[in-house]
């Protein structure tokens, strides 16, 4: 069964207390809230629940985030004792900047399109974690969970989401790519693509963590967890994991692998 997470944190300090944008891994975490699509409930983990929320992770099929990738998963690197980088990410924000062209926060596009936005900061959560108001820093923090959750919603069953224009106020509309790729379906397009010799591209995530690239492969071998081939953007062979793939289509490229050639030369 897929298990489906959206997720934000808070951080006990600034980037100004840590000496700029530079250091983000040494912001802190005072809590990290949850949105569990499986059992439809929102939850706060605290420091020494950390544990827990590493199982929690762990447990997950996806996990969805806005910008995490750049700020909640270093954020948190520090504070848990697994790889978070190799989690299976979705950030919104990747899709955004990409259709955009440039950054757009979450509040600007939940406003856009859900018609709702932050009640606050995060440095307002910071000084209300400081004077003990831990309760308004665990509301604000799921607030964010669900503004987020909601923003995925819409954009995966519409394709598209709103932003507003700083200078002119318009309304502008943006493609994002977030419903999920079946693995069956994923699976019978990489094993089509190779049985036909025809080049499959692919849009694959990395174990780094890192945004997901488009690739285009010549498949040479696959199973039901790996599949080997020639990598055009490595220019090289390489060895990928089919949940690592979040979308692959067939192209009208052909190729030949070494037992072609010898059963050719065998005929």
């Amino acid at each position: 069964m897929s298990k489906e997470v959206v997720f934000d944190l808070e951080t006990e300090k600034s980037f100004d207390e840590v000496g700029g944008r530079g250091n983000v891994h040494l912001l802190g975490v005072t809590v990290v809230g949850v949105y569990d699509y499986n059992s439809d409930t929102y939850r706060v983990f605290e420091k020494e629940d950390f544990k827990a929320l590493a199982d929690f992770f762990k447990g997950a099929s996806r996990i969805i985030g806005f910008n995490v990738r750049a700020f909640d998963v270093p954020v948190l690197a520090p504070h848990v004792d697994f790889n978070v980088f190799t989690l299976p990410l979705l950030d919104l924000m990747d899709d955004v900047e990409k259709s955009a062209g440039f950054r757009v926060s979450l509040d600007n596009l939940s406003k856009a399109t859900i018609g709702s936005c932050k009640s606050g900061h995060g440095l307002d959560a910071i000084q209300w974690w400081r004077e003990g108001r831990k309760d308004e820093v665990k509301k604000y923090c799921l607030q964010d969970v669900r503004l987020t959750r909601d923003l995925y919603e819409f954009g995966k069953k519409e394709g598209y989401v709103f932003f507003e224009s700083r200078t002119t106020g318009a309304r502008s509309k943006l493609p994002v790519s977030w419903k999920p790729a079946a693995a069956e379906d994923v699976l019978s397009v990489l094993q089509n693509g190779f049985l036909k010799r025809k080049t499959v591209a692919i849009s694959y995530l990395s174990a780094a963590g890192a945004s997901s690239t488009e690739r285009l492969v010549d498949i040479y071998a696959i199973n039901q967890r790996t599949f080997e081939g020639y990598c055009h953007l490595r220019s090289a062979r390489r060895i990928f994991t089919i949940d690592g793939v979040t979308s692959a289509k067939i192209t009208d490229n052909t190729y030949k692998i070494q037992e072609d050639v010898q059963q050719r030369l065998i005929s």
